[in-house]
Parts: structure tokens; sequence; C-alpha cells
């Protein structure tokens, strides 16, 4: 519309050049269109560009939206990925926690139970002790309650019979089984299938110690040993005594 305006007026001056008689009035107002005419055209060259530029704005605002967009996409997937790996773990923490409170009661019951065993234990050790009394020791006399009584023999075909003299043989006794702490007392006896009723020596106990002793049986006849074998000659013994 200015453009159309100064045209207008361009046409006016030149018609007033052509008419009147003032020329250097009509050069002046030539002047001064032409210098409008320039500014015009440079104001319409800043619009254009101020118009370019605005477009680049908008195109660049659009480009930025759009990458707005795919990153709230990309985080949404992100967050919902995080959410279930988050939901999952969760799970596997309270399956294992299930698990291990499982694993707490059994051990607990099993607690509960050994408990009761050694309750029942104490109540045993607390019937012995009051069923064995040992009022005297080879070295003290010990708490009653770890009193005990221990028998056993050497078994008629096992026992290890060995050649002492001519006419005696001797035998070790193994009673590492009962676990006494001290020497007990020990009685023993000969049994046999027959003949042994003039043999000596079945109850005198030697080289006592909380795990062994020996017995030495002496005949009045030759070669003990084969007698000791042919009627199965064997120690039995009882030890009393503690084992704590």
């Amino acid at each position: 519309m200015l453009r159309v305006l100064v045209v207008f007026a361009f046409a006016m001056v030149i018609n007033m050049a052509s008419t009147e008689e003032h020329d250097e009035e009509a050069e002046e107002l030539k002047d001064l269109l032409v210098v409008s005419i320039q500014n015009i055209v440079s104001l319409n060259d800043l619009v254009t560009q101020l118009t370019n530029k605005i477009v680049q704005v908008m195109l660049s605002v659009a480009e930025h939206k759009t990458e707005i967009e795919v990153l709230k996409k990309s985080h949404s997937e992100a967050i919902t990925e995080l959410r279930n790996k988050i939901e999952n773990v969760e799970t596997e923490q309270s399956s294992t926690l299930t698990a291990l409170a499982d694993d707490v009661r059994a051990v607990t019951e099993h607690f509960t139970s050994t408990d009761a065993a050694i309750e029942e234990d104490k109540e045993d050790l607390s019937l012995i002790s009051r069923e064995v009394t040992i009022v005297s020791a080879e070295d003290r006399v010990r708490d009653q309650r770890c009193a005990k009584v221990c028998a056993g023999t050497t078994g008629r075909k096992t026992t290890n019979w060995v050649n002492y003299s001519s006419t005696a043989i001797y035998t070790d006794v193994d009673m590492s089984g009962c676990g006494f702490v001290s020497v007990p007392t020990i009685t023993t006896s000969l049994e046999e299938a027959g003949s042994q009723w003039f043999t000596s020596g079945s109850s005198e106990i030697y080289h006592s110690t909380a795990t062994s002793f020996r017995i030495y049986i002496k005949t009045p006849s030759a070669d003990p040993r084969g007698r000791a074998k042919e009627y199965s000659w064997n120690i039995e013994w009882i030890a009393v005594g503690f084992t704590c």
C-alpha cells in the first residue's frame, strides 16, 4: 500500500514539473521521493530478512519439538523398563525373604527339638547320677552327674592271648569306648567253656588307665595259650568311672 502511495505521489510530482515553472522545487521533490523509495526498498529488504529469520526460527522450534517428543517417548520407555525391573527385583526379594523366613523357621524348629532332646538327656543324666554314686576314685571324686557304668568282654573268639611264660598268658583289654577321663574302678572275671576252675589271676588288674588294662592268667598245665583258645577263654569286665 505504501509503495502505491509513493508511486502516486511521484506521478503527481512529474505532472507538476511539466505544468509549473518551478523546476528546482520539482527536482527537490524528486530527490526526496527517490530517497523515500530507497528507504522503502531497504525497509522491504529488512522485512524480508526478518520474515526469513522468523521462518527459520519456526522451523527450528518445530525440529526441537520433534526432538522433545522423541526424547519424551524414549524417556517414557526407559522409565517403564526401569519400573518393570524394580518390580522384578521386588518380586525376587520377596521370594528370597520368604525362602529365608522358611529357613529360619526350620532352623528354629530344629533348635527347639534339639533343646528338647538336650533336656531329655539332662533328665537321663540326672537319673544316672541318682542311680550311680562314686564315693572314691583313683585321683579324686568328680561331678556325680558324670558318673558312668561301662561293661564289656574281650570275646570268646576274639581275645588276643599272649604267652607270658610256659604256664601263664596275658591279654590287654580295650575300654576306650567308655569315654573315661580318669582311671575307673574295674571288676573282672574269666569266662570260658571249661577248665577255668584251676586258673588264677582273673581278678588281678595290671597297668590300668582310663582306656585299658591288662590281665594275667596262670595255669598249672603247659601250653596255656592253646588251652585258652580251645576253651574260648575271655575276660568279662565292668568299670565305673567319670566321663567329665
